[in-house]
């Protein structure tokens, strides 16, 4: 199926055959045209890209969940930030450096710990469906050029909270994060929610050694 050629693709089309023939005989209309088919042309090429999105609370809307962690929103501007969620930590569902770094520590199967991360990422993906309108607090980039930020969802809950206190995720204990969080992971604990029911030990595990 071809693809309808966009606006910008016309316009610098159009640019392009007019200062074909018009550079030549009126050259100082030709090169004013030409600046503008360069201007359309940057434009095109930093379509999708954007600059650097500055910390603020933004509204957007959900693209993708990759992970319980992880998911990338569009801004209404156009522009898409793949966030890494401040204060939690979820298990992997991919195989990679921290599922076997985890799999070692805890004593566990690769098996154990992708069902763990599958799980974290479902509970991620009931709350978050595309297109949903959300809230997001940007403050700042980390690493792989992610966005670490909070994420209501369009109930207006905190996720980063909820997950916590429903038990499909540990405090990410390597940055600052709220001691209340502290409270909402015994309760979670306590109570067997969510991992905790049926992964107590790798929990435990992953959570507080």
């Amino acid at each position: 199926m071809k693809k309808k050629a966009t606006v910008p693709t016309v316009v610098a089309l159009i640019i392009a055959v007019a200062v074909f023939f018009l550079e030549k005989k009126f050259p100082e209309l030709g090169k004013i045209l030409k600046q503008g088919q360069e201007t359309v042309e940057k434009k095109q090429q930093g379509q999708g890209q954007g600059d650097v999105i500055p910390p603020g609370e933004y509204k957007a809307k959900v693209v993708k969940v990759a992970d319980g962690d992880t998911l990338t929103v569009q801004l209404p501007d156009g522009r898409k930030a793949k966030l890494r969620l401040l204060w939690i930590d979820t298990p992997e569902k991919n195989e990679g450096y921290k599922l076997l770094r985890d799999v070692d520590k805890c004593k566990t199967s690769k098996k154990k710990m992708k069902e763990m991360g599958q799980k974290a990422t479902a509970y991620a993906k009931r709350n978050f469906h595309a297109k949903d309108e959300v809230k997001v607090k940007i403050e700042g980039q980390g690493q792989f050029k992610r966005y670490l930020a909070l994420i209501w969802n369009k109930e207006g809950e905190l996720y980063n909270e909820e997950i916590i206190k429903d038990g499909y995720a540990c405090i990410y204990r390597k940055a600052k994060y709220p001691k209340y969080l502290e409270d909402l992971l015994e309760e979670a604990k306590k109570k067997r929610r969510g991992l905790w029911k049926d992964y107590y030990k790798i929990m435990e595990c992953l959570c507080y050694d």
